[in-house]
């Protein structure tokens, strides 16, 4: 296994760290460098060590996984002190040019995962920047632990991944917030029950999916004629939500464009 670094250990980054150590990855190759007093209980809780950056062993794979604001300035600090660093941005937006352009003498892999990684259910685009094949395969093994990888050729294609994606969850639990209201209401307030009702129907689409990738034939064998489901359909459609759920995604992957120019 290889030693990794999480420098920065927020939300995605102790989603990974959180998975990794679930799939058996060994603790104690697992460091981090944070300065939010929140972050480093978070991650020491979970096994990770602390450290600082001048300990990092040269021969670490490094992941940036800092706000897009502070992207450039963790990179410049990491660059001023390891010599020929491995590092994989998680930084939306921010593109490979904006960092070469500083250092060129670097191995630079760009990856943008989910939160699910936590459940070893993620899912990460990867990018080979200018790594080497070796340090590329490195990586992209440990996402493998995490989740599944899709290899993205064409660096544009990270900020749709981003928004469709790497926001996907959130998406998801945003929808769910109101047909959590009416579950709640309908076990009387009890929310152990309401947990296990929703959790059964997300897994049983789930398995829906897995049998028959064909959503259309998978709302009809649902949707009888002239029934509820029918009548919840019509008004979905009547109100514009696939459309205004679309306008959602795009302004998402619009927003991660964006970012690489402001910063």
């Amino acid at each position: 296994m290889n030693k990794i670094v999480f420098y920065g250990s927020g939300n995605i980054s102790q989603a990974i760290l959180s998975g990794l150590i679930s799939s058996g990855y060994d603790k104690n190759l697992i460091e981090f460098v944070d300065r939010n007093k929140i972050n480093t209980q978070r991650a020491k809780k979970l096994g990770a060590k602390k450290i600082t950056l001048g300990r990092i062993d040269s021969k670490s794979i490094i992941f940036l996984g800092v706000k897009p604001k502070d992207a450039i300035k963790a990179f410049d600090e990491i660059c001023s002190v390891i010599k020929k660093p491995k590092i994989v941005s998680l930084v939306a937006g921010i593109k490979s040019n904006k960092y070469l352009s500083m250092y060129k003498d670097v191995e630079l892999i760009r990856a943008m995962p989910n939160t699910s990684s936590r459940y070893n259910k993620g899912i990460t685009a990867i990018y080979n920047c200018n790594a080497s094949k070796t340090t590329f395969n490195r990586v992209s093994i440990i996402f493998k632990k995490v989740g599944t990888t899709i290899d993205i050729t064409k660096e544009n294609k990270i900020d749709d991944f981003t928004g469709l994606i790497g926001s996907g969850p959130a998406y998801f639990f945003y929808l769910l917030k109101v047909y959590e209201k009416r579950i709640l209401k309908l076990c009387d307030g009890d929310r152990s029950k309401k947990e296990t009702i929703i959790c059964n129907l997300l897994e049983g689409v789930s398995y829906s999916i897995n049998d028959n990738s064909n959503l259309d034939e998978l709302i009809a064998s649902v949707a009888s004629k002239k029934g509820t489901t029918e009548a919840g359909l019509k008004s979905f459609k009547s109100s514009k939500l696939s459309q205004n759920f679309e306008k959602g995604i795009a302004a998402a992957i619009k927003r991660a464009k964006d970012i690489s120019v402001e910063f």
